[in-house]
């Protein structure tokens, strides 16, 4: 089992958009937000390489606002895909990538299963180890998120949770980096639940 630190693991946030983000029907809008914020601070706060991109933004919109506000230098350094499903066949893209020298990628993104299946599809050509953060992903319906899913497991993509995500990177909350990932979540996650 490869484990994934934050020493040897990047986060990639792939078009949480504002047009994408209207087309989740598969879970709970808001609680896939929380769960990009705590991803987006995760990085941005506790130094974890983490790349944003988009796509199609002249039709769809750029990233969310909270993409923003919690991960502002990833978002100015954003890379804006002109409508290449896999992002990994987007050469900036694949190159920002390979400039993080991380084997081990936490992708989330929209929709499941068009820009982030083909995306986990080029990371895995590329030799990279994938985790994919299913409760910050999201489709047109609860099925479509269950066939990617289904598939990317055939492929040996680990599917986890935001907060098991957290903990595999951070497991002794006793620790000055882990107070500092567990208020993180309290803050982006745990304090909104039912909200």
């Amino acid at each position: 089992m490869i484990k994934f630190s934050t020493q040897n693991s990047a986060i990639l946030l792939v078009d949480h958009q504002d047009m994408t983000v209207n087309w989740i029907y598969s879970q709970d809008k808001k609680s896939v937000v929380n769960n990009v914020r705590m991803l987006g601070r995760l990085g941005n706060d506790m130094n974890i390489p983490l790349l944003v991109t988009s796509t199609m933004e002249d039709n769809i919109g750029t990233n969310i606002k909270d993409v923003q506000e919690v991960a502002p230098e990833a978002y100015k350094n954003r890379i804006k895909r002109g409508g290449t499903l896999n992002c990994f066949l987007d050469h900036s893209f694949a190159e920002a990538v390979k400039k993080m020298n991380k084997k081990n990628l936490i992708i989330a993104g929209l929709t499941t299963d068009i820009c982030l299946f083909h995306s986990v599809i080029g990371a895995l050509e590329a030799g990279y180890n994938v985790h994919v953060v299913a409760d910050a992903c999201g489709s047109g319906s609860a099925m479509i998120d269950q066939i990617t899913f289904d598939r990317l497991r055939k492929l040996d993509v680990v599917i986890t949770s935001a907060n098991m995500t957290l903990t595999e990177l951070y497991t002794d909350f006793g620790t000055n980096e882990g107070q500092k990932a567990m208020q993180i979540n309290l803050e982006e996650v745990v304090s909104k639940y039912g909200k």
